[in-house]
Formats: structure tokens, C-alpha cells, sequence
């Protein structure tokens, strides 16, 4: 047996769920193509490349190559997906794609023709989908450069399978936002239009916020990323998904404090009364945000509210534990999730440290143990009580 430090329960069942109310939301012709790139939002690409296939999820999105990698070793059994890597390939790289079966974004008509110069030379056929930029000015051809865009289908060594763009504020109910998006979206069509004696192929546009806002679209595709794990950013309507992992560690030490004594790194925090304090397993090197140092962070203990004091140390943080009376060194601190009738979501964690969902989930590190289930968060709790000595 080992000891508990830091781990993440990650809900199979909820993320089956949310995948179901995704499927309910989208015109019935509309395909999933499940964004699991970053290691899956921290969740663990392979877990859930593997749960989402089982799940009828048959295309990937993905941001590198070596994640197009993994996620192809993991799933080598089967031929008939398809993996999108959104961002850039080097052309040195491209016979990897080739063997992977990866399918490469083309984000300029410049890097197409790189492309194509290196498969030529190195007899290759490579698989891409057209990035189309449609007012973001980040990746992908402008919308409105069709002869070029054109051109892209010439290319002998370059078959395209799919065309998309990305909004950018999608997950906004302002006038503005939403005349924005609708642009967007218009633009999007009018480039379709345009294209219609080329092949192509699968067409995908609406992210998280398109998907919850924007449902009714009609492409092949939708990418969801961050709403596959229940805590969507922005401002979206409530469709009922529900939080995909927790964030857990445990008391290493209990002190009691007189009035007037600094504690933590800096001398930040300068206790008022006599207090009692516990260090937690926990800190900014397992991903738990420094910028939260000073915030009154919540974490719950034995179901009550607890709150961070001083700073975020690299593998600890120090909380109030005064008014809780059965408090021992082992106990569980929740940090994400839920703790008898009292939770605290990604989404408050991330408010208080002035970020999103998304960069929260993301800052997961290799040393927080991630703890997979199909069963209920009690379960959970039980599993890691029996297994990690807490």
C-alpha cells in the first residue's frame, strides 16, 4: 500500500454522461470530434481516447504530433478513426503522419507548400484538413482569399479531408459577442459556398461555447474540448454536465499557532488569534495555483469549509483548520470536488485565481495520480481510503 499525497478522481460515468448530453444537443447527422489534446484537459489522453472510442467516438482532435502519436498507439487496434492535429507539424516530421495515419491542419498556403515540397520528395501522401480563419487572426487562411484557398486542391501529395474554422467568442450572451460569432459563422458558410465543385470534405466549426450556444448549426463535425469535462468557461446555458475529476491530498502536519506568529513564505500571513493550522500535500509544482496565495482559497475537510492562509508553497499549503474539532494528520482535503453535502467547483477555484477552467485542469502535474472510475464519487472516496492508507 501507499501513501496518499496529491490525486485526481477522474468520473468515467460523468464523462460518459456528458458525451450523452452532447449528443442529445447536436442534429442527429452531426458527428463528435472529442478534443483531447493537453493530455486530455489533465484528465490522462489515453484513459479517455480509449473510454470516449468505447463510447461510439470515432474522430480525435489533438495539438502535436506526439499526441496524434499516442493517441494512434492507443487505439492501433482500430482503423477506423480519424486524428486531427490542430497546430503545426514540422514537414521534417511528415512521415510520421503518414505512418500514424494522422491527418495535419493546414494553417497557411505557405506551410501547404512546404508540405507538399517534402511529401513530394519523400514519396508520401499526407491527409489535412483546410484551417480557415474567419476573424481571429490566429491560424488558417483568410476567409475571404478563395483563389488561394483554391489552389490547396491542386496539391498531388496533399488530400484534403476536411475544412474548419474556430470561434472565438462563442461562449458570450453580449449583442456584441453575439453579432461577432454570427459574423463568424457567415463567413464560414459564404467560404463553403464558394468551395462547392471541391472535394472538401467533413466540415466542423462550433468549440465548447458553439456547441452550448450554437447548437442548431449543421457541419459534420463539432469539437468539443472542455465541455467533455463538465466545466465549461464563458458564459453558456445550463444543459446539465457534470464535473469530470477532483482534486484531492492530504494533512501531513497539524500545528497550534499563538496570535501575532508569521506563517508560510514571505511572512504573508500573520495570525490575528491563536489558531490551529494544517499543512497539506499539495502545491503550485503538482498545479495548484500559486496566484491563489492570499485569496482565502476554500478547500473542504471532513465536510466542512477550510480556507488556504500565507502563500502557495511548490509542494504544500497551509489552511485554517481552527474551528474544525476532529481534524487529524492523514485526513482527506478536498481542493476540487466534493466532500459530504459541501463542493467547491473548478470553476470557483478558477475564478479566485483569475484564470479559466481550461488552464486550471491543465496545470495538473504528472505527480498528482489520477484515479479512474465508472462508479460514484463516494466510491471514489472509499477506493482512495482503502488503497492510499488515508
Amino acid at each position: 500500500m501507499r501513501n496518499a499525497r496529491a490525486w485526481a478522481p477522474v468520473s468515467l460515468s460523468n464523462l460518459k454522461h456528458n458525451l450523452s448530453i452532447i449528443q442529445e444537443i447536436i442534429p442527429s447527422q452531426t458527428q463528435i470530434m472529442a478534443v483531447i489534446k493537453a493530455d486530455a484537459y489533465g484528465h490522462g489522453i489515453k484513459e479517455v481516447s480509449e473510454q470516449l472510442y468505447l463510447l461510439g467516438v470515432k474522430a480525435f482532435a489533438v495539438a502535436t504530433l506526439d499526441e496524434g502519436m499516442e493517441v494512434r498507439k492507443t487505439l492501433l487496434l482500430h482503423d477506423d478513426i480519424e486524428i486531427l492535429i490542430l497546430g503545426r507539424t514540422d514537414c521534417f516530421d511528415a512521415n510520421l503522419l503518414e505512418k500514424y495515419r494522422l491527418t495535419q491542419t493546414l494553417s497557411s498556403h505557405s506551410y501547404a507548400l512546404e508540405l507538399e515540397r517534402y511529401a513530394t520528395e519523400h514519396s508520401l501522401t499526407i491527409d489535412a484538413h483546410l484551417k480557415i480563419d474567419t476573424g481571429m487572426h490566429r491560424l488558417g487562411y483568410d476567409w475571404d482569399q478563395i483563389d488561394i484557398i483554391k489552389q490547396t486542391f491542386y496539391l498531388k501529395h496533399i488530400k484534403i479531408k476536411g475544412i474548419y474554422s474556430h470561434l472565438s467568442r462563442a461562449d458570450s450572451f453580449t449583442q456584441e459577442d453575439v453579432d461577432w460569432t454570427h459574423q463568424q459563422i457567415d463567413r464560414f458558410n459564404d467560404c463553403l459556398v464558394e468551395l462547392k465543385d471541391y472535394p472538401y470534405g467533413k466540415t466542423h466549426l462550433q468549440n465548447s461555447g458553439g456547441i452550448i450556444n450554437y447548437s442548431h448549426l449543421q457541419y459534420d463535425y463539432v469539437r468539443p474540448g472542455i465541455m467533455l469535462y463538465g466545466s465549461p468557461s464563458g458564459e453558456t446555458h445550463s444543459i446539465g454536465l457534470k464535473p469530470t475529476v477532483q482534486l484531492k491530498a492530504t494533512i501531513a502536519s497539524i500545528k497550534q499557532v499563538n496570535v501575532n506568529q508569521s506563517i508560510g513564505y514571505g511572512r504573508s500571513y500573520i495570525s490575528k488569534k491563536p489558531m490551529k493550522i494544517a499543512s497539506v500535500t499539495i502545491g503550485y509544482a503538482d498545479g495548484y495555483p500559486r496566484s491563489l496565495s492570499g485569496q482565502n482559497a476554500p478547500v473542504l475537510v471532513n465536510g466542512q469549509m477550510a480556507s488556504l492562509i500565507g502563500n502557495v508553497c511548490m509542494d504544500q499549503i497551509i489552511i485554517d483548520v481552527t474551528h474544525i474539532k476532529s481534524v487529524n494528520e492523514g485526513d482527506i482535503v478536498t481542493l476540487i470536488g466534493e466532500d459530504q453535502q459541501q463542493s467547491i467547483s473548478i470553476a470557483d477555484l478558477a475564478n479566485l485565481a483569475q484564470t479559466i477552467t481550461n488552464d486550471l485542469l491543465c496545470q495538473f502535474s504528472l505527480r498528482v495520480q489520477r484515479l479512474y472510475t465508472s462508479d460514484s464519487w463516494k466510491d471514489v472516496q472509499r477506493f482512495a481510503q482503502e488503497n492510499f492508507n488515508c
